[in-house]
């Protein structure tokens, strides 16, 4: 989930897959384990994208940070290995690991060479299914988190989103940091990583992707053997219900809403989110395209108005994020402190511009060909190749959403633009981060 302006990236807009890309072959096991592959001969190399729904959106309230936690403390050490020796046993194939977490998802990406594919994932699914848990570990990673989250919460621009996100959020788990806050991260101990792990580490939970110098079938069947092992528990019936009563949790504001942090910085951070919609809606490429033509590159409104025509702000942006539920489409600033309120009313008047009256063809053909164009350059490399499919999988979409988005995007007209416009930008959530406001 990525935004650019002025050279600054941010994290909201993800980009998806170039539509001449082959469609991946589906398997569901009777596990419940969905796979995923598709052949992209010539490099040599091998991209193994392992998707599990086990992220701040199925945390407790209780839990928060469990999600990032247990992921760090699993790279730590198995049964069978400590993280060093763990290293060094995929330094020794030319293996690379690497590990995120969204707020839908957790990610394990592996990069090898073909021939060293079984010993690969051997190791990944060590580390998957047989993670010690160690609780030296366990107060070692919190210590970092902290730290992590501290720091954060020291840096304006994140903090601004994170604060506007609070409030459109209302109950829904994206209103709480994927870190967690300091007061769940002190509670946390091995016995609630244990017991998440078990719940939510299962083949039901769990998608695999594989894109590479490999056969389909030759790769199916290395997965196939690979996770056999993989436990099969379906998931908690709360998880289901979330499902059913996300949209409950997370009401449309009525009225505009505000709140100040105060940091003593050289600048402050202007962050408008509006409440949008989930990625399964039909409203969702409209709203992308929105999001890009307000903020996204040197071309947008905001960039031309804040910072070249009226010199309020150093840098801008506006980015909207692909979620399981309702995203939040957020414009973001960086202003002089004393430039706060002007740069606050001009970001809302280019909004309210936008739903007073359809943008011109050429302006969307901009902002459609600039989504397009990103979609497109981040499937070149072969780990995205392999994590977007599974991606849209587990989020609900469908793998074969991966190559729709780009069709969906070049749809969108200006009429579009404005009806979503008028229809989800209408009560802002406003946050400023900075030393004085008002």
């Amino acid at each position: 989930m990525r935004w650019v302006a002025c050279g600054l990236a941010l994290f909201l807009l993800a980009p998806a897959a170039p539509a001449a890309s082959p469609e991946p072959a589906y398997w569901r096991l009777p596990s419940g384990l969905r796979v995923l592959a598709q052949q992209a001969p010539g490099s040599g190399l091998v991209a193994v994208a392992v998707l599990v729904g086990a992220a701040p959106r199925v945390e407790e309230a209780s839990q928060a940070g469990l999600s990032i936690l247990t992921r760090e403390v699993m790279l730590q050490g198995t049964l069978r290995r400590s993280g060093e020796a763990l290293a060094d046993a995929l330094d020794g194939i030319g293996a690379s690991l690497r590990a995120l977490t969204g707020a839908d998802h957790t990610e394990w990406t592996l990069l090898v060479p073909v021939e060293r594919v079984d010993p690969a994932l051997e190791l990944l699914v060590e580390v998957l299914t047989q993670p010690r848990f160690d609780p030296r570990d366990v107060e070692t990673q919190r210590r970092i988190s902290l730290v992590r989250l501290r720091q954060q919460r020291e840096q304006p621009q994140a903090r601004a989103v994170e604060l506007a996100n609070g409030l459109v959020y209302d109950l829904h788990p994206y209103r709480r940091p994927l870190l967690g806050t300091p007061e769940t991260l002190e509670r946390l101990d091995r016995d609630d990583l244990v017991r998440y792990h078990q719940t939510y580490y299962t083949a039901p939970n769990v998608v695999v992707s594989v894109a590479g110098d490999l056969p389909v079938p030759t790769a199916v069947a290395k997965v196939v053997r690979a996770f056999q092992g993989l436990r099969a528990e379906p998931l908690p019936r709360r998880v289901k219900v979330l499902d059913v009563v996300e949209r409950a949790l997370m009401r449309r504001p009525r009225e505009r809403q505000e709140v100040f942090e105060a940091q003593q910085t050289a600048s402050a951070w202007v962050a408008v989110s509006y409440l949008g919609v989930e990625v399964t809606h039909p409203d969702w490429a409209a709203l992308r395209v929105a999001a890009g033509l307000l903020g996204g590159g040197m071309a947008s409104r905001l960039f031309q108005s804040l910072r070249e025509r009226q010199g309020l702000a150093y840098a801008v942006g506006a980015g909207f994020p692909t979620h399981q539920g309702p995203a939040a489409l957020t414009m973001a600033a960086g202003v002089d402190p004393a430039n706060v309120e002007r740069a606050l009313r001009e970001m809302l008047r280019e909004v309210e511009d936008l739903a007073a009256r359809p943008p011109s063809e050429d302006e969307v053909a901009r902002a459609r060909s600039r989504a397009a164009g990103l979609h497109l350059l981040d499937h070149e490399d072969l780990r995205r190749r392999a994590f977007y499919p599974a991606w849209y999988e587990l989020l609900g979409a469908g793998y074969r959403f991966d190559r729709e988005v780009v069709r969906l995007l070049s749809q969108v007209t200006p009429a579009d633009v404005q009806r979503v416009a008028r229809r989800y930008l209408r009560h802002p959530a406003v946050a400023v981060v900075g030393p004085t406001w008002r």
